[in-house]
């Protein structure tokens, strides 16, 4: 049982950050229509903003994460407007866009490795270890999964129970309609790429605080990030959740029994069952597949 619950909370663990990633492409994706993989680099320069304010400049703590946020959410901003804005005038489809996410995100891992080199950073920050009666969690863990259930929330109800989330959703349906109702789809797809760099931010900044940063990480971030959200359904925020837990679990499954250089074989292989046997993932609209 200590085992089973053990394996459980690194899986919620793990989950707590690839939600965050997957929450957020869900959300670009159900309101531009962009698999905004350059994603992944937004939370690696989030995290490395933390750790630079953090580590380098000796800022406290909530100065270094509202500096990071800011920045990531600026980055996110910016993205749209100098690429997928100008791509979207002039009538680009969608595999000009994938093009265009894949150059953005392997830009933005050069220019990460060019400001501060290929070695790994941390930041050894200290944090206490409860033992419950061999399940073993730290402090720093537990406000992981806490702070990133709250953000996850407050996402959620940003989405679906304020004006802004109306217009969103009003804009993912038909983005003509919207126009002509007089919402100003080019904002709403401004703010979306600035919420959704913000949730990239607070996971770059939980990896800075529980592992290491490393600069050719947000590859992988957005494959994992990806690939909870294809099986959460594409475009379904709260089945990007459920895929994250899906990834997560499984993963920490594999590691405790088959050793850690099975991972990521494990979340390709749900991947591609998925795509093979349900495309429209969990909650996911078939016509959006």
């Amino acid at each position: 049982m200590e085992i089973i619950l053990q394996i459980l909370i690194n899986g919620v663990l793990a989950a707590a950050v690839y939600g965050l990633i997957a929450g957020g492409l869900s959300f670009l994706y159900a309101t531009t229509k962009i698999f905004h993989l350059a994603h992944g680099v937004v939370v690696v320069g989030g995290g490395y903003a933390f750790w630079w304010a953090a580590a380098k400049l000796g800022w406290p703590l909530w100065l270094s994460i509202l500096f990071a946020i800011a920045l990531a959410a600026a980055v996110g901003i910016l993205m749209n407007e100098f690429v997928y804005e100008v791509l979207r005038k002039k009538g680009t489809k969608g595999l000009g866009y994938l093009i265009a996410t894949l150059a953005l995100l392997m830009l933005g891992t050069a220019l990460v490795l060019a400001l501060f080199g290929a070695a790994p950073k941390t930041l050894d920050f200290e944090t206490a270890s409860h033992d419950f009666e061999g399940v073993v969690i730290t402090t720093l863990q537990f406000w992981i999964i806490a702070t990133s259930a709250l953000l996850l929330g407050i996402f959620y109800w940003i989405t679906k129970f304020t004006k802004f989330g109306k217009a969103m959703r009003a804009t993912a349906d038909n983005e003509t309609v919207a126009e002509i109702l007089g919402i100003d789809t080019k904002r709403i797809r401004r703010f979306a790429f600035a919420l959704s760099s913000i949730l990239a931010a607070a996971a770059g900044i939980l990896i800075g605080l529980e592992f290491n940063l490393d600069p050719n990480m947000g590859v992988l971030l957005a494959v994992k990030g990806f690939a909870a959200a294809v099986i959460g359904g594409v475009g379904s925020f709260g089945g990007a959740i459920i895929g994250s837990l899906i990834i997560g679990i499984v993963e920490q499954v594999v590691v405790w029994f088959g050793g850690a250089g099975w991972r990521n074989a494990a979340t390709f292989l749900i991947l591609f069952l998925f795509l093979l046997l349900k495309p429209s993932g969990l909650f996911g609209n078939k016509r959006e597949t």
